[in-house]
């Protein structure tokens, strides 16, 4: 439980990267939501990797192995599964109405309401691939 803590905290960090980037990419530059996702979240992914290696899962081989090339086609595969979830949900419209009851664009809500099982499947994921890491290395 303490090393998901732990991964929760890393990844708000990576996920207020992530919210920043896609913020700025949909609505300053006019980016759609499934594109925008998808390079905001690899933003956050790579940040919550480095980190979450080092301080929670005790590896150090983040920039000299196969893994994270291998972690980054997970991420990938996901975010593009999560970023057509993205563009389901935030044309619903109850997600619409949220949206203007919080006075929040609906696709940033969108993204919000699928945070959750984005969290919990990346999670499960680092922690099946760093046992195939060595502790410790360098």
């Amino acid at each position: 439980m303490k090393v998901f803590l732990g991964f929760v905290l890393i990844s708000g960090v990576g996920w207020l990267l992530d919210m920043v980037s896609y913020a700025a990419l949909s609505q300053l530059v006019g980016v759609a939501p499934a594109y925008a996702n998808f390079i905001s979240s690899m933003v956050g992914v790579t940040y919550v990797w480095i980190i979450a290696l080092n301080r929670l899962f005790d590896r150090r081989e983040y920039g000299k192995s196969i893994y994270l090339p291998i972690y980054w086609g997970y991420q990938g595969a996901s975010i593009l599964a999560y970023s057509a979830l993205i563009s389901i949900v935030a044309a619903s419209t109850i997600n619409s109405k949220i949206g203007e009851i919080l006075g929040v664009p609906h696709h940033l809500v969108a993204k919000i309401i699928i945070t959750g099982p984005n969290l919990l499947t990346n999670f499960i994921f680092m922690t099946i691939l760093t046992r195939f890491m060595k502790p410790g290395a360098q």
